[in-house]
């Protein structure tokens, strides 16, 4: 979400014709004009030679070489990167090209969650994790501008690296299309419950916590809807009549639209959290520990922090506070303050602004 949303400032500054987009997610390898993804790694043995080539998964010789080739053929003077752990491909610009200017945002700062991660996983993990800590290591000391989501982050970053961020910009979206007239919901119907995340450690880990620590001691009828690519798998083991896993869906928006409380029992991670902005961003109440909640409780009012957003960290107070949701007489499913407080802190409006006075400021 935020990198589309960054994308979106680059193109209306520079224009959308003069951007080459580098795309290095694992997905289906393709080229076409100003585009390339590389795809994801052969096998084992393609993964493991970039691992002694002190790279990640993401990046090998071959293809930071290519990315150079391209700075180069084109002339590339300004490059964006979406990651903090691409130091290798940073490096090599740099050394390549020194009047290149390089602007690096951190969606969390590897070195210290990387390091949590690398204690939990097995021997792949272990790897993975250790070589993107180098290599953020490495993206830190050749970038010319580091951006970062959040207070948390940007004091992570101070104690690592020994000076500040040169900007705090908080997670965006597009200001969705939301039923803005306020809806009223009879307690004897089902309230809607909805978790949205996709097959990633955090988010299995928040919820199947929920479930077991949180639902079983909820008094009252309501459906909870679990979305998310990859999640298919937990409609096994989540038995209770109560839970539906839908998993993959083109579109997070009906779903948004039809719930009632919004839940992020999160636990673990960094930056900020796109279920979070979402949630705030379609007016609804939304009940998430402290951590989905980084970024967001610090800037709320008073009249919004644990009325409508609520911060609870422990099983007892998840239980409260959902049965007390559950039990209102009527609901709202568009919060019209909840949803002015998503336009005024992050939406595509509120975040631009500053995005482009960083942009504007290395031209000087």
């Amino acid at each position: 979400m935020a990198a589309r949303v960054h994308r979106g400032f680059l193109e209306e500054k520079y224009g959308k014709e003069n951007i080459f987009v580098i795309d290095m997610r694992p997905n289906k390898e393709e080229r076409r004009d100003k585009y390339i993804c590389f795809g994801k790694y052969k096998n084992k043995i393609k993964r493991i030679g970039r691992w002694i080539q002190g790279n990640t998964m993401y990046q090998s010789k071959k293809i930071i070489n290519e990315i150079c080739e391209i700075v180069r053929k084109y002339n590339i003077k300004f490059i964006f990167i979406e990651d903090s752990t691409f130091g290798n491909v940073v490096k090599e610009i740099k050394c390549r090209y020194p009047e290149t200017q390089i602007v690096t945002f951190y969606h969390d700062i590897a070195v210290e969650l990387y390091a949590e991660w690398a204690k939990k996983g097995g021997i792949v993990s272990k790897i993975e994790n250790s070589i993107a800590i180098k290599q953020e290591k490495i993206n830190q000391r050749y970038s010319d501008i580091d951006m970062v989501f959040n207070e948390r982050d940007a004091k992570l970053y101070e104690k690592y690296y020994g000076n500040k961020p040169n900007a705090i910009i908080p997670i965006a979206m597009p200001t969705p299309i939301v039923a803005k007239k306020n809806i009223e919901k009879l307690s004897k119907e089902k309230k809607k419950v909805l978790f949205v995340g996709s097959k990633y450690y955090p988010n299995i880990i928040g919820i199947r916590w929920f479930y077991k620590e949180v639902l079983p001691q909820l008094g009252y009828d309501f459906e909870l809807k679990i979305v998310g690519r990859g999640t298919e798998f937990l409609a096994e083991e989540f038995n209770d009549e109560r839970v539906k896993v839908v998993g993959t869906v083109d579109s997070v928006e009906p779903f948004y639209q039809d719930a009632d409380i919004v839940i992020a029992p999160l636990f673990d991670g960094g930056g900020m959290k796109c279920k979070t902005v979402e949630a705030v961003g379609y007016g609804k109440y939304l009940v998430g520990t402290t951590e989905s909640l980084q970024g967001f409780n610090d800037r709320m009012e008073s009249d919004l922090l644990n009325k409508k957003i609520f911060c609870v960290d422990t099983a007892e107070e998840w239980i409260k506070v959902m049965n007390i949701l559950l039990s209102k007489k009527y609901i709202e499913k568009f919060n019209e303050d909840v949803f002015e407080f998503f336009k005024e802190n992050y939406s595509y409006e509120a975040t631009k602004k500053i995005f482009m006075q960083i942009l504007n400021s290395r031209e000087k």
